[in-house]
C-alpha cells in the first residue's frame, strides 16, 4: 500500500505548548498510514516540549529546535524539509481523529483532479472534551470572498498546486494566514469537501480575546480585498448567510451529504483492502 498510496506530509509547528504537544503528536503517529511524513518545528521551546518530542524522534521524519521569526515561519521551515504529494499543517494544539490520513489519502488517489479537499471538524476544549461537531457544506466558488474558509487541521492539499502558488506561507499574517493560502490555491486547482470528520480544533480561551479577534478581522478583510477587490457589507454578508443556510438545509434535507460520507468511506474500506 505504501507504493501506491500517496505520500503524506504533516507539518507541526510549536512553541511552549508542552500541555498538548505529545496529543498532537500521537493523532500523526497512530494513523497507521503507511506512507506518512512527519515533520515538527518547534521554536526554541522553554517548557518541557524538546522532550516530549525526543520521546518520539525516531518516528519522526525531521525535528528541530531553535528560535524562528514565528508561526508562519516555523510552517514554512516544515514545508521546506517536506517531500511528499500531500501536504497539511496540525497546530501543536489540535489532533486528527483517527483514520484521517487514510480517509484523505484514498481520495486523493481516486481524484487526481482535486487539489485541495477539506473534512468537518470536532471542537474540544482543554481537557480534550468534545464540545460539539461541525459540519461543513460542500465547496461553492466564490465562498472564501464572505470568510467562508475552511476547518484548518481537516484542510489537506497537493504539493503541485502549493508549487504554484508559490510554495509558501506569507509569513507576515498572523491570525488569517490559512485563509490567504486557501485564496491562493483556489485560483489554481478544484476544491472539494469530504463529509467526514478529520480532525479537532481545541477551542482555548485565550484565542477569544477581543485584541485577537479584532486583528483576525482586519486581516481577513485585507486579504479578501486583496483577491476579490472588495470586502462585502453586512447586508451582502447577511444575505448569504441566510441563502447558504437555506441551501444546506435542502441538500441535508434530501440525504445528499449523508450519501456523499458513505461513499468517500467505502471507496476508503475498498482500497485499503486491496492493497493491505
Amino acid at each position: 500500500m505504501k507504493e501506491t498510496l500517496p505520500k503524506i506530509s504533516v507539518i507541526t509547528p510549536s512553541y511552549n505548548q508542552g500541555l498538548y504537544l505529545e496529543e498532537t503528536m500521537l493523532s500523526v503517529l497512530t494513523q497507521e498510514y503507511p506512507n506518512l511524513e512527519y515533520i515538527v518545528i518547534d521554536g526554541g521551546s522553554t517548557d518541557n516540549s524538546v522532550s516530549i518530542i525526543e520521546k518520539y524522534a525516531s518516528r519522526l521524519s525531521h525535528w528541530e529546535s531553535e528560535r524562528d521569526r514565528g508561526f508562519g515561519h516555523a510552517i514554512n521551515k516544515g514545508f521546506a524539509k517536506a517531500t511528499g504529494d500531500i501536504l497539511c499543517w496540525l497546530n501543536s494544539d489540535d489532533i486528527l481523529l483517527p483514520g484521517a490520513l487514510l480517509t484523505v489519502g484514498t481520495y486523493f488517489k481516486a481524484h487526481p483532479d482535486v487539489g485541495l479537499i477539506y473534512g468537518d471538524r470536532h471542537i474540544i476544549d482543554d481537557a480534550s472534551k468534545l464540545i460539539y461537531r461541525r459540519r461543513y457544506f460542500f465547496y461553492l466558488p466564490g465562498q472564501l470572498r464572505y470568510a467562508k474558509t475552511f476547518p484548518q487541521e481537516c484542510t489537506f492539499w497537493r504539493r503541485s498546486a502549493f508549487e504554484k502558488v508559490g510554495g509558501n506561507l506569507h509569513e507576515e499574517l498572523k491570525y488569517a494566514i490559512d485563509l490567504e493560502l486557501w485564496c491562493r490555491l483556489s485560483q489554481v486547482t478544484a476544491i472539494r469537501h469530504i463529509p467526514v470528520f478529520l480532525g479537532a480544533f481545541r477551542d482555548q480561551p485565550q484565542s477569544k480575546s477581543a485584541t485577537l479577534l479584532e486583528v483576525g478581522r482586519k486581516e481577513r478583510e485585507s486579504i479578501i480585498a486583496s483577491y476579490y477587490k472588495s470586502y462585502p457589507s453586512a447586508v451582502r454578508l447577511k444575505v448569504y448567510q441566510v441563502w447558504l443556510g437555506t441551501l444546506r438545509r435542502l441538500y441535508r434535507a434530501l440525504g445528499l451529504e449523508a450519501g456523499k460520507r458513505n461513499s468517500v468511506l467505502k471507496l476508503r474500506d475498498e482500497i485499503s483492502k486491496q492493497e493491505g
